[in-house]
């Protein structure tokens, strides 16, 4: 399953890099459209995110997320940085050994995982301040619904404790490794490794919740299908990036493809789902209308059928004024 001791990520036969010019082979070489690719992928990422934060900071609510999508979007994106993290050390170090030109490029990758992560635990923060305004929405219109929604916001809160818990140890467990043992010993490869297959195996159940509630609800709710529209080609360039351009290991972009795959699942829902409300309005718009028309033909006419009716069709006119 793991590489052996010669390819640890960017460490020289299981050792880590001791001269300049060991550090300065280890370094992914870039051109300016390579770097410029890999800089685009960083503005967009981060810009993908904006779309959903000023959603939820203009309607003040956070009806339609989930709060374990927003978890494991967390756990993912954090265990992402951390598999990048202990995987690239070696060229982290090649930053103090080379120029900051050389070094920069080859960390494009690192970057833009940290810059989407920092972007995204804000939407969590925004769903645990926000969700209480749809619960008095919810308490007006609905009694019958307020305790589950009520019960679903406490294990939110409880799930989002658990997230901190989960920045707090981990970076602890990688100081550890890399100051104990190394960033090129077996035992920290593995971790970090480990922590890229913990991404991938959380991005294939990561989208579920959100996928399940929208197709429940059948509508688009307080997600941004903006963002994810930047966010699924995104994902596609960001794979090609990582795999041909950066050379990344392969525990760092797998998560990506499952990703990839599911937000376009997730936008082929919510379109089809904002398509059926406009056709629903659409429905009810003409059906009013309709109910207009009926009322001014049979206003006008409702005198003249008066005067002339019969007694015994006395009763079809009571029951055409009360459809009305």
């Amino acid at each position: 399953m793991f590489e052996n001791s010669e390819t640890f990520g960017f460490c020289i036969n299981g050792t880590e890099p001791q001269s300049a010019t060991a550090f300065d082979d280890i370094l992914i070489h870039m051109d300016g459209l390579s770097i410029a690719l890999g800089v685009g992928l960083i503005i967009g990422g981060v810009g993908s995110t904006l779309p959903q934060h000023i959603k939820l900071l203009k309607t003040r609510r956070a009806v339609g997320l989930s709060y374990l999508w927003l978890f494991l979007g967390n756990i993912n994106q954090f265990s992402a940085v951390c598999n990048a993290f202990m995987i690239k050390y070696p060229q982290i170090q090649a930053c103090y050994q080379t120029s900051f030109l050389d070094c920069a490029p080859s960390m494009l990758a690192l970057i833009q995982l940290f810059s989407l992560w920092v972007f995204t635990i804000p939407i969590y923060i925004m769903y645990i301040l926000f969700t209480p305004n749809d619960l008095k929405d919810i308490e007006e219109s609905n009694v019958a619904n307020v305790q589950a929604a009520k019960r679903e916001y406490k294990i939110g809160i409880i799930f989002f404790g658990l997230l901190i818990a989960f920045l707090v140890v981990i970076p602890i467990v990688v100081a550890v490794l890399i100051n104990k043992y190394g960033p090129c010993d077996h035992a920290s490869y593995i971790f970090g490794y480990g922590m890229g297959i913990l991404s991938t195996v959380i991005t294939f159940i990561q989208w579920s919740p959100q996928i399940y509630k929208t197709f429940v609800s059948k509508s688009v709710g307080s997600l941004s299908i903006t963002m994810l529209l930047i966010q699924g080609p995104g994902t596609v360039l960001t794979i090609y990036f990582l795999v041909f351009v950066s050379k990344e290991s392969v525990s760092t972009w797998l998560s990506y493809v499952s990703a990839a795959f599911q937000i376009f699942l997730l936008l082929i829902l919510l379109f089809y789902y904002k398509y059926q409300q406009k056709r629903q309005l659409i429905i009810k718009q003409e059906m009013l209308d309709g109910s207009v028309d009926d009322y001014s033909i049979s206003s006008s006419s409702s005198f003249s059928n008066y005067i002339s009716a019969k007694e015994d069709s006395q009763p079809l006119l009571l029951k055409n004024e009360k459809n009305i």
